[in-house]
Formats: C-alpha cells, structure tokens, sequence
C-alpha cells in the first residue's frame, strides 16, 4: 500500500514540474473587506510564490463580486482555462477569496481541481495540494472544512449586517443606489443625497412634456431616436462611467422610456430597499406630483385601450420571426378591420426611428407553408434514408442466409 500511495505522489509531483500558476483574487462588493484589497492579495500571492521560485504568470480578477456569488466573470474564465489544460496550479490568499459557500468551495478543492490535476494553494491557510488532496493530513482536512464554514457564516452576516445598514439608511430618506437615475447624480460633498444633473434633467423633461401632451410610448422613443438624444448609458460613458454595464442596442426603447415615466424619483420622493421605505422631499423634484399623476393616468388609458381589443389567436411564432433588413423581431399583426388572418412586418421604423429598416412584411400563412414545405422535405429525405439502410440490412441477412446455405450443402 505504501509502494503505490509514493508512486501516486509521484505522478502528481510530475505533473507539477512545470506549472503554469495562476493567481485568483477577489474583492466583494461589502465595505468590511476592504482590508482585502486587490493590490494585496497579489502581493502575498507574489511573496508566495518568491519562495517557491516561480512566477505567477496571470492573475484573474473579480473586483465587487460576493463570495457567494460563483458566476463571477474571472473564476468562469478562470474555470474555462482549467478545462482547457492552460492552468495547472492556482493560487489564492485565503480560502475565502475562492468563495463562501461550504459546499460549492468543498466541490471544487476536493473534485474540481484534483480531477484537472490542478494543483491549489492558500497561502494564508497554508494549504496546499501539491500532494493531493487526499493526502492531506486528517486533521488539517477537519480544519478545511471549518475554515469554509465559518466563511459561508460570515458571508450570511456580513449580508445581513449589510441589509440591515441600508435598511437604516432608506429609513432616513438616505440614497443607497449604486448610480443616481438618469437626470441626477451623486453629491460630491455627501454621496447619500442626490442632486440634479442640469443637462440630464433637460432630457427627462423632455421625456415628461411629450407624455404629458399625450404622446405614447412609441412615437416618445421614436422622437428621441431621431434626434440622437443619447440614452441613460450613452450619457453615462460620456461622462466618464466605467464597468460591465450593459449598453444595450444604443438606441432608445419603450421599457427604456417607461421606466423613466414612472419612477417616483423625480417627484422628490424615494422609494427604497427591499422594504420598499417611502421617504418624502429627500431631493429637488424635477416633475411637480401633478403632471407626474396625469402621466401615469395617460398611460394606464393606453394599456387599458390595449386590452380592450379583440382577442388574438395564439402567437405560435411569437419570437422566431426575424427581419432580414435590420435582425430585430418582427411583430404579429391582424388584418385590416381585424379580419381574421394575421402577418408579420418590422415595426423598426416606428419603434426605433425612420429610415432605419426597408419595413419588412409577410402573410402568416406563408410562413406556415414555408415550414410545412421544408418538414415535408426534411421527412421525406429520413424516410429515403430509413428506406435505404432497411435494404442494406435485408441484403445483408439474405447474404448470411446464403452462406449458411452453402456451407450446409459442403457438408
């Protein structure tokens, strides 16, 4: 037994002889880490390495992202290098920096890491699996899995602590967002209070004038489009914002457009955290209450307008049908004086702003012939497929049959 646990350490330690080691580092998105901070981590994870006479050759970094959280950007790559036989041994400062989560951190140092021949290392913990995992000693193993516990404890207090933090703060009319909405920014001077953006502002302005004088949401956002007013984030990145945001098709839409019409916000008023608190003249409003209500009014006319309609039938294309001009979804349609036939046609010109499409349009009916026609070729080419290897298989057994024949009759 002895003979073949030191072979198996042997195989290990070759596959280690020419590491290509990696550092992770992680900084969560809560204030109480900040003693773990990017710059740090690397410098213990380079000390580490100094003594081991190597060099880490890429670190991967996931800056504001929790613990708890294993969908963070860099791990996923870092995962992907892992499966792609790129990386070899991964260093961290502490277990914690991997994640927070007993189970999750259990399955990739005890399965993950060993079933790609990665070797793992916290150097904080002084753990190191260049022995293999199950090589540990049994009581550093216990340790381990205390450690991740007491990590995943720490995770659910340090989010309740935060929740709690915020909830306080909401409560006192405080602002806690991550970015003031569109027509507002941070105070310099206190960054719990929102003052106005002057040149935003104008924007939202805008926006609630055409509402309020009736205009709906489409023909809003086609007005905006077609004066190159820029969206929220294309404001946002002239102005300097930086990070994975999403910029979304870089033109105006009618979600884009709602969301602004009804938010609270410009009133003066916020409504905030998982409590929803409702705090009253924390800020200057930019919409006075009762344009504000006739807005709101407006729009639940329209939507119920809306569902007043005839009912359609059931949209069985509904996502599928693509515009072969611009590449957005075309919208189903009935037909004139709501006859009952329907069709699809591209509404980009209306919805986005003119000139952007040709305006494409087709009969739902020939649509369905289009997918009948091509499932009856599709079937038609298996059944002559089927067809063939049932001859193939026939032949083949009349051949056997033919040679068992023969063999009988030389004996």
């Amino acid at each position: 037994m002895s003979r073949k646990s030191r072979k198996a350490n042997t195989d290990i330690q070759k596959t280690f002889m020419k590491p290509v080691t990696v550092g992770y580092v992680r900084l969560s998105v809560s204030k109480e880490e900040s003693n773990h901070s990017i710059e740090n981590q690397k410098l213990i994870i380079e000390s580490w390495a100094e003594q081991q006479k190597t060099v880490i050759s890429h670190f991967y970094v996931d800056n504001g992202f929790s613990g708890s959280n294993y969908e963070r950007p860099a791990f996923q790559e870092l995962l992907q290098d892992i499966k792609g036989e790129k990386v070899n041994c991964v260093v961290v400062k502490d277990l914690s920096r991997l994640g927070r989560n007993l189970i999750e951190t259990g399955y990739y140092i005890e399965m993950f890491f060993p079933s790609h021949k990665v070797r793992f290392v916290s150097v904080n913990d002084q753990f190191d699996t260049i022995d293999g995992i199950n090589n540990q000693l049994g009581d550093f193993k216990v340790c381990v899995s205390f450690t991740n516990a007491f990590h995943e404890e720490t995770a659910l207090d340090i989010k309740k602590k935060t929740e709690t933090a915020l909830d306080y703060k909401a409560q006192r009319g405080l602002f806690i967002g991550a970015r003031a909405p569109f027509g507002y920014k941070k105070s310099e001077v206190n960054h719990n209070k929102i003052v106005i953006d002057e040149e935003a502002a104008k924007i939202v302005k805008k926006i609630f004038e055409l509402a309020t004088n009736n205009m709906g949401l489409t023909e809003i956002v086609r007005y905006l489009n077609e004066n190159h007013i820029p969206t929220p984030m294309q404001y946002a990145r002239a102005k300097g914002l930086t990070g994975k945001y999403n910029d979304g098709s870089g033109n105006w839409n009618t979600r884009s457009v709602k969301h602004i019409l009804t938010n609270s916000t410009y009133t003066g008023i916020l409504i905030q955290g998982k409590n929803k608190r409702i705090v009253e003249n924390t800020h200057e409003a930019l919409i006075d209450s009762n344009s504000f209500k006739i807005v709101q009014k407006n729009l639940q006319s329209k939507i119920s307008n809306v569902e007043t309609k005839p009912q359609s039938t059931e949209n069985l294309l509904k996502g599928k049908i693509i515009c072969g001009c611009c590449g957005r979804k075309m919208q189903r349609k009935r037909g004139t004086n709501h006859a009952d036939w329907y069709f699809f046609t591209c509404n980009t010109n209306n919805r986005i702003a003119t000139g952007m499409c040709t305006g494409m349009y087709i009969r739902e009916e020939e649509i369905f012939h289009a997918i009948y026609k091509e499932l009856g070729t599709e079937i038609a080419t298996k059944e002559i497929i089927n067809n063939i290897e049932e001859i193939r298989v026939y032949q083949r057994k009349k051949v056997s049959v033919k040679w068992s024949e023969l063999w009988y009759n030389k004996k």
